[in-house]
């Protein structure tokens, strides 16, 4: 995840000054309402459901060293134990069918103890096909997503925070693990009828820290922009020590990051605007090639949906272990048309950069209109309604 995660999800906007570490980020207002009215599915994908999660799933880079994904149940959950709101024990031998039973409790925490064995490397992929009124079309186009997880034991700094800031967090805190368990490294497979009836991939999106970057696919190349490979699986590089996910690059490279994103994190990233005070370039240096395990978890299951700490509470702000992975963006921002359109951005973007400072009133995000960044988007992308 992040530098310093101020609320216990990733999110695309932080509320300044929202730091009751009483109440974990799946109580933040509005996700009520959201599952009130998008209950997540029950079920698992189907066959020809899981043919296409396999046919898109990403190629994974490792940096030197680097433990790798591993299987949330078997190398995570199944080592740890369960706590409730009182510090009693609840059980030391948890497995899904406990954690589920206990999904829907804000005040329920799971610590992980880690042990010795080598993890099975997985993948977790879901699928959701949803309308969305697409500019320009008069009927309701029907998008695919297909997001892929990854899940890894713990999450450290970025391996380029300055000298002096690493080492005063390293007399405080483990920068391997500041904080337990990563699951919010994702990355979302965007699929349309580019010819009609034919569903053609036309975006990738990255959950990068507290923000997520989309990524436009297209035989033109340009900023905002990549090539999907002849076997169409996107090859994505995982960062030294956070794990965030990058576009695959050879050789040592460093990527510009922040926290989240603001008025003024955004102009340092997209405009060269000052770099804000939690600002450290993630780095990647692939290695070697792994072959997760592409492995299927239903929506309702609680490595999606629950609500306590799925980590450590540690008394360090931001140290804390997150809640379910779904809950990876403020409510606004749940609709995946929302977080595939608001996200694509590059550098120099600066009609983007002036449509999200609009978002905000006061310092503060206000309502959030995805409808210029939607047609952003429609203007870039060449297939028929």
């Amino acid at each position: 995840m992040t530098v310093v995660r101020w609320l216990s999800a990733s999110v695309l906007f932080l509320v300044l000054g929202c730091n009751d570490r009483a109440h974990n980020f799946s109580q933040y207002p509005g996700f009520a309402e959201w599952y009130a009215a998008n209950p997540p599915a029950s079920a698992l994908p189907t066959p020809e459901q899981a043919s296409l999660l396999k046919r898109y799933q990403p190629r994974v880079f490792l940096p030197d060293g680097h433990e790798g994904p591993i299987d949330f149940y078997r190398d995570y959950i199944a080592n740890g134990e369960l706590r409730d709101r009182n510090g009693e024990l609840l059980s030391s031998a948890v497995d899904q069918t406990l954690l589920n039973a206990n999904k829907a409790d804000p005040s329920v925490v799971f610590t992980h103890r880690p042990s010795d064995g080598a993890p099975e490397p997985k993948i977790y992929g879901r699928i959701d096909e949803r309308p969305v009124n697409w500019p320009g079309c008069s009927e309701a186009l029907e998008l695919t997503f297909l997001t892929y997880h990854l899940v890894f034991r713990s999450s450290g700094l970025p391996a380029g925070v300055p000298a002096w800031q690493a080492v005063g967090m390293g007399l405080i805190a483990d920068l391997d693990d500041w904080h337990q368990l990563d699951h919010y490294t994702a990355l979302i497979i965007t699929l349309a009828p580019v010819e009609p009836g034919v569903p053609r991939p036309i975006a990738a999106t990255f959950q990068q820290h507290n923000y997520q970057r989309t990524y436009l696919f297209g035989a033109a190349p340009g900023p905002g922009r990549l090539a999907l490979p002849s076997d169409d699986r996107l090859e994505i590089d995982i960062a030294i020590r956070s794990n965030e996910l990058y576009p695959h690059q050879p050789g040592r490279t460093s990527r510009r990051a922040v926290s989240f994103l603001d008025r003024k994190s955004a102009a340092y990233m997209i405009a060269d605007g000052a770099a804000p005070w939690l600002a450290a370039d993630d780095v990647t240096e692939p290695v070697l090639e792994i072959e997760p395990v592409l492995d299927f978890l239903p929506p309702d299951d609680a490595f999606y949906t629950f609500q306590g700490w799925l980590g450590e509470r540690r008394r360090l702000p931001g140290r804390d272990g997150p809640p379910g992975a779904d809950y990876n963006t403020l409510p606004p921002m749940k609709p995946l048309v929302n977080q595939l359109a608001l996200s694509w951005w590059h550098e120099g973007d600066l009609d983007w950069l002036e449509h999200f400072e609009a978002l905000f009133q006061d310092g503060r995000p206000k309502r959030i209109d995805p409808k210029p960044f939607l047609a952003r988007v429609a203007d870039a992308v060449d297939f028929s309604c």
